[in-house]
C-alpha cells in the first residue's frame, strides 16, 4: 500500500463523527490522541474497526443473541487493521449496547457493538419480527418514548449516553404527501 495519508471517521460515544486524517503508519492510540480522545489508563475505552452484520445471519430461533466483533489493539498500525478499506473508527466504554426493539406486542432484545449502525438494527428488526418484505420497508426505529427517529447511518455508539442500552420502537413512518 502507498504510504499516502488515510481520511479517517472518527465515532466516539455521544459524539458527531469527526473526520481525521493519518498516515497508514500511525497507531489508533496516536490517531486518537489527534482526534482529542484520551484513554484514562483505566482501559476503559475500546475500539471497533466497520461494521459488523453478523445479526443479519443470525438464525431466526435465537433471542437476545450478542455481537463477537471484539475490540481491536490500540497499538496497532492503521495499515495493519485495513482502514484503506473501513475507514471507521469507534471509540467506546461499552463492549455492547443491549438493544430493545418494540413491535406490537412483541419485543427483540440483542447486544451489538456500538459499531453498528441504526439501519443494521432496523434491517434485523425486521427480519426477527417476520415482518411481510414488502411492508418492512415503511417501519423504521424510533427511540422509545420519544419522537426522534435517527437516520440511518447514525452509529448506537453516538446514541448511547450514560448506560449500554437503547430501547426503539419499530414504527410506520409517515411520509408526506404531496
Amino acid at each position: 500500500m502507498e504510504n499516502q495519508e488515510l481520511e479517517l471517521f472518527v465515532h466516539a460515544q455521544g459524539a458527531k463523527p469527526q473526520v481525521i486524517t493519518a498516515p497508514p503508519s500511525e497507531t489508533v492510540r496516536e490517531l486518537l490522541v489527534r482526534a482529542g480522545i484520551q484513554d484514562q489508563g483505566d482501559g476503559g475505552l475500546l475500539v471497533f474497526i466497520g461494521e459488523n452484520e453478523e445479526a443479519l445471519r443470525e438464525p431466526d430461533g435465537v433471542d437476545d443473541g450478542a455481537d463477537e466483533q471484539e475490540p481491536v489493539d490500540m497499538s496497532m498500525t492503521l495499515e495493519h487493521l485495513q482502514l484503506h478499506r473501513h475507514r471507521h473508527v469507534h471509540v467506546h466504554r461499552c463492549r455492547h449496547v443491549a438493544v430493545d426493539v418494540h413491535f406490537a406486542a412483541h419485543t427483540k432484545h440483542r447486544r451489538f457493538a456500538p459499531s453498528a449502525t441504526v439501519g443494521l438494527v432496523t434491517r434485523w428488526a425486521r427480519k426477527k419480527l417476520r415482518l411481510d418484505p414488502a411492508a418492512a420497508a415503511e417501519y423504521v426505529l424510533q427511540l422509545c418514548k420519544s419522537t426522534d427517529r435517527p437516520r440511518a447511518d447514525k452509529t448506537l455508539g453516538e446514541l448511547v449516553t450514560t448506560t449500554c442500552g437503547l430501547c426503539f420502537d419499530l414504527v410506520k413512518e409517515i411520509t408526506p404527501q404531496g
